[in-house]
């Protein structure tokens, strides 16, 4: 249960994100416009994480 709130909270944070881009261009996106910015985002998002993870693992094994 707990992984499936972190995933929508996570999805929540992409589409948060990709909106408030499309707001600081001053566009209004249609809907295939907003769901593949979301994505993107959701996908940045993930990569740094994983990068942060990783950097954590590379800090404990020095």
């Amino acid at each position: 249960m707990k992984q499936l709130v972190n995933a929508l909270v996570e999805s929540s944070l992409a589409g948060a994100f990709a909106a408030a881009c499309w707001v600081l261009i001053d566009v209004d996106p249609n809907l295939w416009q907003f769901t593949a910015s979301s994505v993107a985002a959701f996908v940045a998002l993930e990569s740094v994480r994983s990068l942060r993870r990783h950097v954590e693992r590379r800090a404990v094994q020095s």
